[in-house]
């Protein structure tokens, strides 16, 4: 080893040894007389101190030291003295005096200084190995780390077999597009990244093995945000001879062992249920930050002998008028209401009605067209006192519903900022179709492998809406970290479904024959789920973007600022396999 310790270990019990340091130069100092330098490794800082008086001989070494240089010191562990004790770092109490110095490598000038953010982020993807030195990056990572190995530890002692499933596979589009890569062996054909182990985990059950996890690498051809990337890692489970009650039960207590061992904070378990619909009609969406707390009210009743023409006429064509009480009214100024009103135009509503109670009454551009009725059912339905806002709309009901959800989390920012929880939610009771617009079909809610609840199947070709899904989203914190169902198990119902999607005989088992022909040989019930690791992470770590618990991420435009991927590649690599570009040009 060419070291003793590490720079985060020596403390005043290492008083009077010899040691041997080796780590980068995070800062030097010459004070006259003494030169100190900070050694910096994964695991800490330690302060080193050299005198020339006391060896000359080292002196054009140490006064050659760049930042970032890599060094290796031999010394004696002292006790600082009192007055420069530094009680922030583990080794704040102690320095060691450099007796022997090895350059190991010099560093250049850095495009950037180390723990800097300001440099901006694709500066930073660059030089990628040079961010890692950030000490928060660094900490990212290590927690990362400990988090999977807490998952596996979890689920080793419940039993499960971790197994890897093929990276290269058959192109079975589940929602995205696929990453395709060409066989040279077999021109003109090609397999496709994973998007999911889905169709490999169903077959791990027919096999017999029960119970199954791998920390998958999955790749997905999409547009990309703050919290997605073309590949990304999942906690892949699944189980056979179980229902949805057992999987929720693993996943929250393999959650509680793992967070509470990386973050020493203590979660409790079961989270909350809420059924999809309800989410929808209190929140706006199915995946809430229960953190924020408002919720959404139906007023259409209080409002259906209104006075106000643009009210009238929402409720005469069949709409919903919502309304969102918010307590501390008066943190929502005039202006940020009209804010709050444009938004509301711009999505091709009428506007924002607002009434603001005081202790002599309201406050409300449409004051002359409410009934006293009105705002004492108002008070008594929604439980309002002065300095209350009520903020409300009118439309459509799906309109309603996600218009005044985004204005929720939108205010959400604003007045439940402080609130640094971890909260956890299922949202159960799916449907398990619902229609395409745009391709005028149905499509699965989830994927077509889900199960629908078993008194429904009667229902599915007739009434497909109203067909619930046996499946279940686990939301932190208003993000989707997880989703899971219960599996389809039988051929018939598995290609029933295929069929009202629009999948042709001839197409479905194309696309997934081995999968029909395997559920015909004792497929047993079985169920699972995936949570999205690098998500879950970002939010138990306090970051904005995954981009910041991923060592190598890909920017918003998929690209690699470090390796310069994708790029070209060589003509004959084209030929061997097989394949001529022809780029289009955008018009």
């Amino acid at each position: 080893m060419l070291r003793t310790h590490t720079c985060g270990e020596l403390t005043v019990k290492n008083v009077g040894e010899e040691v041997v340091l080796a780590g980068w130069v995070q800062s030097i100092r010459d004070h006259g007389g003494l030169v100190f330098v900070d050694l910096r490794d994964r695991y800490g800082i330690t302060q080193l101190v050299y005198s020339p008086q006391e060896n000359e001989k080292l002196e054009s070494a140490v006064k050659s030291l760049k930042n970032e240089s890599v060094i290796r010191i031999k010394g004696k562990v002292v006790k600082r003295p009192p007055e420069t004790v530094n009680k922030k770092i583990k080794t704040g109490e102690i320095e060691v005096k450099i007796e022997e110095i090895e350059i190991l490598n010099f560093s250049k000038p850095l495009p950037f200084e180390i723990g800097s953010t300001s440099c901006g982020e694709e500066i930073r993807l660059k030089y990628r190995y040079l961010d890692m030195r950030r000490e928060k990056f660094m900490e990212n990572i290590i927690k990362r780390s400990k988090f999977t190995h807490y998952v596996r530890e979890f689920l080793h002692g419940e039993n499960f077999v971790e197994v890897e499933t093929p990276i290269l596979t058959k192109s079975t589009p589940e929602g995205a597009r696929d990453f395709l890569v060409p066989s040279r062996l077999n021109p003109g054909k090609f397999y496709a990244l994973p998007q999911s182990p889905q169709l490999f985990k169903q077959l791990i059950m027919i096999g017999g093995l029960d119970k199954y996890f791998q920390i998958a690498r999955c790749f997905r051809d999409e547009d990309l945000r703050a919290d997605r990337q073309p590949e990304f890692t999942q906690i892949d489970i699944e189980m056979s001879f179980i229902n949805e009650d057992d999987v929720i039960s693993l996943v929250e207590r393999m959650i509680k062992f793992s967070v509470e061992k990386l973050l020493g904070i203590e979660i409790e378990i079961p989270f909350k249920r809420i059924d999809y619909n309800k989410s929808l009609e209190l929140y706006g969406t199915d995946s809430p930050d229960l953190r924020i707390g408002l919720e959404m009210e139906d007023l259409t009743d209080t409002f259906i002998n209104t006075e106000s023409e643009i009210l009238k006429r929402i409720i005469k064509s069949g709409g919903k008028i919502k309304g969102m009480k918010i307590e501390e009214g008066e943190k929502i100024s005039l202006k940020e209401i009209e804010n709050l009103n444009q938004f509301v135009k711009e999505r091709g509503g009428e506007g924002i009605g607002w009434i603001r109670f005081t202790d002599s009454g309201i406050q409300s551009p449409l004051k002359r067209y409410i009934k006293n009725e009105e705002i004492e059912d108002l008070k008594g339905r929604l439980k309002i006192s002065p300095g209350n806002l009520l903020l409300f709309l009118g439309g459509e009901r799906e309109w309603v519903n996600k218009t005044l959800g985004e204005i929720r989390v939108h205010l959400g920012k604003k007045l439940f900022s402080d609130d640094k929880n971890l909260n956890f939610v299922w949202i159960v009771n799916f449907p398990l179709f619902e229609y395409n617009q745009e391709e005028k079909r149905l499509q699965t809610k989830h994927h077509p492998f889900t199960s629908p609840v078993e008194e429904d199947i009667p229902i599915i070709e007739k009434e497909p809406l109203k067909v619930r899904a046996r499946a279940y989203d686990l939301i932190l914190n208003g993000i989707e970290i997880g989703g899971g169902s219960i599996r389809i198990n039988k051929r018939d119902l598995q290609e029933k479904i295929f069929k009202m999607i629009g999948l042709k005989e001839e197409e479905y088992k194309e696309r997934f024959g081995f999968l029909l022909e395997a559920l015909e040989y004792g497929a047993p019930p079985h169920g699972g789920i995936a949570i999205g690791l690098d998500r879950l992470i970002m939010i138990l770590l306090g970051e904005e973007t995954i981009r910041e618990v991923m060592l190598f991420p890909k920017t918003q435009k998929g690209i690699c600022p470090l390796t310069d991927a994708p790029s070209s590649v060589e003509e004959w690599q084209l030929k061997e396999n097989r394949i001529k570009v022809d780029i289009l040009q955008k018009k």
